[in-house]
């Protein structure tokens, strides 16, 4: 009998020792290397709004656990412990591999080389190993505190009440997580707390090619083909196949030349394009079978700043108020005659009315929505054809205001940046559904490392006025994207003078149906969660 309790004994100090072993090993590390850890818990689709309170949490966590493994009168306690924490490991993996629309990569530490069916293979060992542990500790004190003849507490275990707490703890872990998850992910998509999710593999980039300028820029798509202006010579045309091999050079033909163009700028709307220079103001509009361009607006004092085509007879405009000179939008509409229609209360206003209403527009053909992004704060604008509004949504930042300090300069009335300027929102894009903002502003736990290397191109669905997750678009030179166009499930991006082509995951660019389980993205360069 003695015999069989000293190998229990064995057994259970054994298996401590391991729990020990492996639950200080894990805090070590995690505090040696404890920005990148949270960095990974950042991307973690279950913990990603819970990074700060869990990356300090499961630290403390795991060296009470180890002390109270250490100490005999608090083993048992300990035991319990250990087996619901490696319970919710296990749920995290199980969560992670059914329930997720992505999986992250292994974990750190000693399990930095398994994948996931061997990471829950490892952790349903050791939740069997603290089972084994705890029901022959229960034994070991029932059978000594018989030997000794002292009365059974009314709060003591046997194997029977120890086996259904072990199961109502097992239920309650698995609760736990899943409540975990399902939270975690609605705030992350709703009310994120600038905590970016990177996209695994679903950026990946494909071909690129050498523009030999740093001048260009998109003017148009229609899906099989790239079409590309260049500031320095405006009537010059340069067109790509999608595999960017295929090269073709236009010329636009201009009904009339005798204008002080100073901004020209050409939209391709297949089958027509449009030359626009605002400062004169002139609009021309032509086809591309041909690339013959006739006036379409000129002669007349509407002068605008931002033009996008809406329809072959309706452009959307950004213009300046005569009296304040704040940003305005508008739309032109080309019938028998022009019509001007003003959506004055689209802008609004917050230090100045001009630059700190500044920022791109785009209006997107398949969805039939107009969209404007602020450059110096978090918003931006959805409206449908005629600006009438939708909603105004936020970027994940938390830049609400803008941050700027504006100059008057009495003697030419001319309003001047006087510091430097707070950009949150560089350059944007727009294809059915998706948003795609290349954001200026570094996220909570995220590499700093990768700010040098690559530019953050966040995604959204305007549809549903969601955060969906953010890839990284790299570098070229040092040189960071200036432009960029969403075609089918290809981004395209101009950096310094190359254009390079991405391709989108299918699941990524047609945006899955967002439930009460809202599935999360992957990180974009190797991510290690940690799950010890």
């Amino acid at each position: 009998m003695k015999s069989r309790q000293r190998i229990k004994t064995i057994i259970i100090e054994t298996i401590c020792l391991l729990y020990i072993l492996l639950f200080v090993y894990a805090a070590i590390s995690k505090l040696m290397d404890f920005d990148n850890f949270q960095a990974q818990l950042g991307q973690s689709p279950l913990l990603s709004a819970y990074t700060g309170f869990v990356s300090y949490t499961v630290i403390i966590i795991e060296i009470i656990i180890s002390v109270l493994l250490s100490i005999p009168r608090f083993r048992l306690i300990g035991l319990f412990s250990s087996f619901c924490l490696m319970v919710m490991f296990t749920a995290y993996i199980i969560i992670i591999t059914n329930y997720s629309s992505y999986v992250p990569c292994s974990c750190g530490g000693i399990l930095e080389n398994m994948d996931w069916n061997e990471h829950l293979i490892f952790n349903i060992c050791f939740v069997v190993l603290a089972v084994i542990a705890i029901l022959s500790t229960i034994n070991i004190k029932n059978k000594n505190g018989s030997s000794g003849n002292k009365i059974k507490s009314k709060y003591s275990l046997d194997n029977k009440s120890g086996t259904i707490l072990l199961g109502v703890m097992t239920f309650i872990s698995f609760t736990f997580i899943a409540a975990l998850y399902i939270s975690s992910d609605n705030l992350m998509h709703n009310e994120n707390p600038f905590i970016r999710r990177f996209i695994q593999g679903s950026a990946t980039k494909t071909v690129g090619t050498d523009l030999n300028s740093n001048s260009q820029y998109f003017a148009g798509t229609d899906g099989n083909t790239i079409y590309l202006g260049d500031n320095q010579a405006p009537l010059h045309i340069t067109a790509y196949d999608s595999t960017l091999n295929v090269k073709h050079h236009y010329k636009i033909q201009l009904e009339r030349e005798n204008f002080p163009f100073r901004t020209v700028q050409v939209r391709v709307a297949p089958p027509y394009f449009y030359l626009m220079d605002g400062t004169v103001p002139v609009i021309y509009k032509g086809n591309i079978s041909d690339w013959k361009a006739k006036l379409l607006m000129h002669d007349n004092n509407y002068y605008f700043s931002k033009a996008e085509i809406v329809t072959p007879n309706k452009i959307v405009f950004r213009a300046q108020e005569l009296k304040s000179l704040n940003n305005t939008l508008g739309t032109f509409t080309f019938s028998d005659s022009l019509q001007v229609q003003y959506a004055p209360k689209l802008l609004q206003k917050q230090i100045d009315g001009f630059f700190d209403t500044d920022g791109m527009m785009y209006f997107d053909e398949r969805l039939q929505k107009f969209i404007y992004v602020y450059y110096y704060r978090n918003q931006f604008i959805i409206a449908d054809k005629n600006l009438n509004l939708i909603y105004r949504g936020n970027t994940i930042d938390t830049t609400t205001h803008a941050n700027l300090k504006i100059a008057y300069i009495k003697n030419t009335k001319q309003r001047k940046i006087a510091s430097p300027s707070s950009t949150v929102n560089q350059l944007t894009a727009v294809s059915d559904k998706l948003l795609f903002v290349n954001s200026k502003l570094i996220g909570r736990y995220e590499p700093k490392e990768m700010w040098k290397e690559a530019s953050i191109v966040d995604v959204y669905n305007i549809e549903k006025n969601t955060y969906l997750s953010s890839i990284y678009i790299y570098d070229v030179n040092e040189a960071k994207v200036q432009s960029m166009l969403i075609s089918g499930n290809n981004l395209y991006a101009i950096i310094g003078h190359y254009l390079h082509k991405y391709h989108l995951d299918k699941h990524f660019v047609t945006v899955p149906k967002i439930t009460k389980q809202q599935k999360s993205l992957p990180a974009g360069s190797r991510v290690k969660t940690e799950n010890l």
